[in-house]
Parts: C-alpha cells; sequence; structure tokens
C-alpha cells in the first residue's frame, strides 16, 4: 500500500506534463472528430448544396435560356451585369460563387461540333470545392446536350430533352446492409485514443518507474520491511490504476459525444476490448520507457517521436486511405495500424457474423502480441541489468 500512495505522490509530482499531453489530445480529437462528423453528414445527405450563380449570355442564343432552366432548379440564380470590377467584388464578399459567360459563336460551335473553338468562361470564389463541383456539373450538360445534337435532335429540342429529365427526382435510401452509425462521432473519437494511451503511458509509467529504479531509492527500498513481492504488487497496482482512469476518460467522453447512446450500442463491446489492447500496448510501452531511459529528457523524447511515429505511420492522424502501397506495407508493421483499421471496421459493423467476429479478435490479438513482445524484452532487458549489477 505505501508503494501504490508512493506512486501516485510522484504521478502528481508530474502532473503539469500529464495534464499537457491530455489536452492536446482533446483538442485534437475532438476538433477532428467534429469536423470528420460533419463532413461525413454532408457525404450522407442526399441534397445537393446550391451555389449562388450568374449566367451571362454574350452569344443570346438558345443554349443561356437553357441553362438558367436547368442549373436553375438545384441552384439560386443571381442577376448582373458584365462588369469585371463589380462581379471581383460580389466574389470577393461571397455574394455570389460562380459567374459562367457564354461566348459568341458557342452555340453555333456546339451545332457544327468544332469542339475546338467550345469554351465557356467563368469567374468563380478559388478554392471553392462546390464551383468546381459545379463545373463538373456543366461539363456532364454539355456531353449530353452534344450526344443529343449527334443523334439528330436539333438544339431547341436536346435543351427541351435535357430540361425534362432535369426536372425528374430520384429518391435516395440506404441499402439494408448499411450501417448508418458508420463514421459517428464515437468511431472517429475513439481513432485517436492512442494518442493518449502511448504518449499518457509513456510518461505516467516511463517517468515513474525511472525514479523507483534511481539507484538511491532502489538501495532504500532494499533496506525496508517490505518484500520484492509487495514492491512489485505496490507498482503494478498504480499502473493498473492510472490505467483504468485513462480508459475511464475516454469512456466518460464518449458518452458525452453520443448523449449516452454508446453505452447500449452492440458495438461497445468490441469498441472496449479494442481500446484494451491499445491501453496496455501504451503502459507496457511505459514499462520500456521506464527501464531503458537514463533520465526525464531521454523519456520526453521517446515519447514525442514514439506516439507521433505510431499515430502517423498507423494511421491515427492521417487517414489509411491516403496511405499508399508502399507506407501500407510499412504500417502493417505496427499495431496502430491494426488499431484503427479494427477500429473502422467496428463502426461500420450493422450485424455480427463468426467471420467478421474473428478478423475483429484475430486484429485485437495482434496488438496484444505487441504488449506481450514489448513486455517480454523489457523483462530480458531488466534480467541483463541484474546480471551486469552482479
Amino acid at each position: 500500500m505505501q508503494v501504490f500512495k508512493t506512486y501516485f505522490r510522484l504521478l502528481n509530482a508530474y502532473k503539469g506534463i500529464i495534464i499537457m499531453y491530455f489536452v492536446i489530445f482533446i483538442a485534437v480529437a475532438l476538433v477532428m472528430t467534429s469536423n470528420s462528423s460533419l463532413a461525413t453528414n454532408s457525404e450522407m445527405s442526399s441534397e445537393v448544396t446550391k451555389l449562388d450563380i450568374a449566367i451571362i449570355d454574350k452569344d443570346c442564343g438558345t443554349l443561356g435560356t437553357a441553362l438558367r432552366g436547368y442549373f436553375g432548379e438545384t441552384h439560386n440564380l443571381i442577376d448582373i451585369e458584365y462588369e469585371e470590377e463589380k462581379i471581383l467584388d460580389e466574389l470577393y464578399w461571397r455574394k455570389i460563387n460562380y459567374v459562367l459567360v457564354i461566348p459568341e459563336g458557342l452555340e453555333e460551335s456546339l451545332l457544327n461540333d468544332n469542339v475546338e473553338t467550345m469554351s465557356f468562361e467563368s469567374m468563380k470564389v478559388p478554392g471553392m470545392f462546390e464551383a468546381d463541383y459545379f463545373e463538373a456539373e456543366l461539363k456532364l450538360y454539355i456531353q449530353k446536350l452534344t450526344g443529343l445534337l449527334a443523334a439528330g435532335y436539333s438544339m431547341e429540342d436536346a435543351e427541351e430533352e435535357l430540361s425534362r429529365l432535369q426536372s425528374q427526382k430520384a429518391e435516395v435510401s440506404f441499402a439494408s446492409f448499411v450501417n448508418k452509425k458508420q463514421n459517428d462521432a464515437c468511431t472517429i473519437f475513439f481513432i485517436y485514443a492512442p494518442y493518449l494511451f502511448i504518449t499518457l503511458g509513456m510518461n505516467g509509467v516511463g517517468v515513474i518507474l525511472l525514479r523507483f529504479n534511481a539507484r538511491d531509492v532502489k538501495d532504500r527500498m532494499e533496506c525496508s520491511a517490505l518484500t520484492m513481492k509487495e514492491r512489485v504488487a505496490g507498482i503494478s497496482a498504480g499502473i493498473l490504476v492510472f490505467g483504468l482512469i485513462m480508459f475511464a476518460v475516454i469512456l466518460v467522453i464518449a458518452g458525452i459525444l453520443s448523449g449516452g447512446s454508446i453505452y447500449a450500442d452492440m458495438r461497445f463491446p468490441f469498441f472496449l476490448l479494442n481500446l484494451f489492447s491499445m491501453l496496455v500496448f501504451g503502459l507496457s510501452l511505459g514499462f520500456l520507457t521506464g527501464t531503458v531511459a537514463g533520465n526525464n529528457e531521454a523519456v520526453n523524447g521517446l515519447v514525442n517521436i514514439v506516439s507521433l511515429g505510431l499515430c502517423f505511420l498507423g494511421g491515427v492522424f492521417v487517414p489509411q486511405q491516403f496511405f499508399s502501397d508502399t507506407i501500407v506495407k510499412v504500417s502493417r508493421f505496427f499495431p496502430t495500424y491494426w488499431y484503427v483499421a479494427t477500429n473502422e471496421m467496428i463502426g461500420e459493423m450493422k450485424k455480427l457474423s463468426s467471420g467478421l467476429s474473428g478478423e475483429i479478435f484475430s486484429q485485437i490479438g495482434l496488438v496484444f502480441g505487441y504488449a506481450l513482445v514489448i513486455f517480454a524484452i523489457t523483462l530480458v532487458i531488466i534480467s541483463s541489468q541484474k546480471t551486469r549489477r552482479k
């Protein structure tokens, strides 16, 4: 009990570092969770964002009228005169998102299939994704129009046919096998848990063990009435309680993000097991750090290198979808890769099957395996250190 209390007294002395890493984790995780949830909701929505666009027809043909009718169904049309300074001012203040200019002779080029002279003029807000989306819509319209013209339609009939197709609405519904909760706030939030477990595991365990392993402290403990078994039990209990506190913090935040619904979710036990595997891995890294590091500065250096390296290469900070084949091959050697892959698999799960559960458990087992290997390596190092002292 005395060693257990001492563990937390030492931990209190380093509370500044622990709070700092905890704040970094909270800031990064919550911001990324919020942004990813908004992006996911946007992708899952069947409604297209309406743009404020202006169509200026210099050609004075039927194409301008047809484009206004076609895109007026999905976007807000703005009337504006063709004055460059005024248009730039409207774009700057985001009163208009896109200005399409139909140059003279464009309709004639379409009718004559003269592709080389077919080009629109445009003015838009730089870097705006929605403007690029509108250009893709425009390109598709022109492709359909030229296809109808090539099939023998007149310009008026082709424009009328496209307008008729535009008025038809399709209903969007999710397939029965799609989990509507995939990429929810908790699934995204859990992705960033390894950063907390690794940084605080290495600090909250490594730094404390470093103090316990100091020569003068060790000599005093050897002279005390405490047996080796009691000392090891006290330190182990301290590490376990510290780990459970981190684990509880993650679950409390997840409950707040989900409004408590995550606790009744059928995916929750699998999330728990996956989180626990990464917690054990983080604590085992702390055990190794406290054994091999020579001082606090070395611990801090190892924390930054190991945590950032594992999180970036494992897909915590950078989505695994963006990895090249070479990076994926390298990332597969890191436990964080399997943690993230398992987390996403659990998030997408709608119902449990034997094949899916087997894959989830095998990947979680890999993370536990990494933790066991690190723990074994640490024991070998401790044994060799004792041998050298003798």
